[in-house]
């Protein structure tokens, strides 16, 4: 008799280890495209208003969206439109669960599609209001009475820089028919308009006439104070995913010195500054120039 402890091994056929590691990368996928599927359902999409050229808004904001990808823990994703009508289709489509609207386009589209003011981006001093400068670099331009038979450049839909500027040229008396309109497809156009002195004067915001007054920019007039840009929710943005974009937009610590300050120096100028609490009184003065839009614009 034979006693003892024995251990049988067997042999695996090329084909057979080829068919397991066949199904193991199966598997591996299998598990992959599971994933990829769960989050595409999870998938919330921004929509940002056009005021630059969709490969600028792209460039500048996909930082951004990713920075609340990786703070609400929910994929983020810019979706790009080619003009406010095309964004407000989108948003009443489903599109976009979030925008990023001027006050006039914010003013506009609640018209059409109900919105939430979700928070209101501050200018660098931390304000959620800013103003309009009515400025020239030509020197023979120095009050507005001097703009009639000049050329005066205009972003088309902005606030800064069309609705506010007709109507502060209107109050001073001066028409359409009195200068020569030019319209340009974006702030940063108009200051280089302005700069060649392809234009005489134009309408910006006081931010960007900061920026450039080194470079010629002399103000003419200066607007009261005007709604900020704002992240808006659309209907459809569920609450819990809107309760974790509005804690992670204000925990953003944007100041010289400050944790994110550095971060967010490849943004945005409208969103580098961190953002506030709705303020009082923002849907009204919204409306308010969604109605000189109306006024001043469709005549």
């Amino acid at each position: 008799m034979v006693t003892g402890n024995f251990k049988f091994r067997t042999r695996r056929s090329g084909g057979d280890v080829a068919l397991i590691r066949c199904i193991k990368w199966l598997v591996v996928a299998f598990a992959i495209l599971i994933a990829s599927a769960a989050g595409a359902a999870d998938r919330q999409y921004l929509g940002i208003v056009p005021y630059y050229a969709p490969e600028k808004i792209w460039a500048l904001f996909s930082p951004f969206a990713e920075y609340l990808t990786r703070t609400t823990g929910t994929p983020w994703e810019l979706k790009l439109f080619s003009t406010q009508d095309a964004l407000v289709a989108g948003i009443s489509a489903g599109e976009v669960s979030a925008a990023f609207l001027g006050p006039v386009p914010f003013g506009r589209i609640t018209r059409k599609v109900p919105l939430r003011p979700l928070l209101v981006a501050t200018t660098p001093e931390g304000h959620p209001w800013y103003r309009s400068v009515l400025v020239t670099t030509d020197p023979s331009v120095r009050t507005l009475k001097d703009v009639r038979g000049k050329s005066f450049g205009f972003f088309q839909g902005s606030t800064a820089a069309h609705v506010v500027p007709l109507r502060m040229l209107a109050d001073a008396g001066i028409a359409p028919e009195m200068y020569k309109t030019v319209f340009l497809k974006g702030q940063d156009k108009i200051v280089d308009a302005l700069l060649k002195r392809d234009i005489q004067a134009a309408g910006i915001k006081k931010s960007l006439f900061e920026k450039f007054k080194g470079m010629g920019l002399v103000a003419l007039l200066e607007s009261d104070p005007l709604p900020n840009f704002c992240i808006c929710g659309t209907p459809s943005l569920k609450p819990e995913i809107e309760k974790k974009v509005v804690a992670a937009l204000l925990a953003l610590k944007t100041r010289p010195g400050e944790s994110d300050h550095k971060m967010v120096q490849g943004w945005d100028d409208e969103i580098r500054n961190g953002f506030v609490a709705t303020p009082a009184g923002y849907l009204q003065a919204t409306t308010i120039l969604a109605d000189d839009f109306e006024k001043f614009t469709t005549r």
